[in-house]
């Protein structure tokens, strides 16, 4: 295609555009409510999964050693070299009394008998590691009595973070078909009022693709902009809410404004242009056979 026709294309659609300037600021309007709640959709997604997975990141293998277990160098470097283990910590029994002792508010928690607690390691996994399957590596190891991970815990936070996946996806999924229709509905409207105009360019020997490509760029510009004021809307108000949001980042933490500026941006841009282009496309082709 050259240049020429693309910039008359191009002419052509913001005219289109603005002589049916309450049209179009109706698809504009569809668009932007459609995108607002599919950012607000992505928001809430994304700070879930961020829970998860950083709930997921704080966990630690706690591994309680055989009294004849092999020294301590040799331990560690069993446990170092297992995939997934990022580092590990040695806690001696007489370490794990002082922090026995500090959690019951206690000194000498064993000053007047014999300490029996075993000597242990902390295991951190690396980020996303699977720490149960570190957890039952870490039980083969010869030497290890005991293994402590939250077996419950770390399986709940797997299927909670799978669930999230899907019922976000289930979720976007249906939003995409509801508000289509209503973006393709909104669209046709205005492609309706100039059906005379595409009737009489085809009627003088216009093809199909050059009377589509002004209505094409048409819906691309107004999803465009739909998707720059939902962006504008999302990011000034998830701003004033993540502000608020601080004060409890420490119980309920939330990605801030910065970490999903770029992928909100991204997804909304494209989003607002497959709604504003299949829905032009949709709606004039119906008025191509005359």
């Amino acid at each position: 295609m050259k240049i020429r026709t693309v910039r008359y294309f191009s002419r052509e659609a913001v005219r289109g555009i603005f002589r049916n300037k309450l049209m179009s600021l109706a698809a504009v309007g569809t668009i932007t409510m459609a995108l607002l709640i599919f950012g607000g959709l992505y928001l809430v997604t994304s700070n879930l999964q961020y829970w998860g997975q950083r709930a997921r990141n704080q966990l630690e293998v706690r591994a309680f050693l055989t009294k004849n277990a092999p020294d301590r160098q040799v331990m560690e470097e069993r446990l170092s070299s297992i995939p997934g283990v990022k580092s590990v910590k040695f806690i001696s029994k007489e370490e794990g009394a002082r922090i026995l002792g500090e959690m019951f508010g206690q000194t000498d928690l064993f000053s007047h008998g014999e300490n029996p607690l075993p000597d242990s390691f902390n295991i951190y996994p690396v980020r996303g590691a699977d720490v149960e399957a570190i957890a039952v590596k870490i039980e083969r190891i010869s030497g290890v009595e005991e293994v402590v991970y939250g077996r419950n815990f770390v399986r709940f936070l797997n299927l909670f973070v799978r669930l999230i996946w899907i019922v976000g996806l289930i979720l976007i999924s249906l939003t995409v078909f509801a508000v289509l229709y209503i973006v393709i509905n909104t669209i046709q409207l205005t492609v309706y009022a100039r059906r005379n105009e595409i009737e009489i360019m085809k009627l003088v020997g216009a093809t199909d693709s050059f009377v589509r490509w002004p209505f094409l760029l048409e819906g691309i510009y107004l999803g465009i902009t739909g998707a720059l004021v939902s962006i504008l809307l999302l990011f000034q108000g998830y701003t004033i809410l993540y502000g608020k949001a601080k004060s409890f980042a420490r119980i309920l933490p939330v990605l801030s404004s910065f970490e999903v500026t770029m992928d909100l941006i991204v997804f909304l841009l494209i989003m607002g242009i497959f709604f504003g282009a299949l829905g032009s496309i949709l709606s004039v082709r119906r008025y191509l056979k005359v």
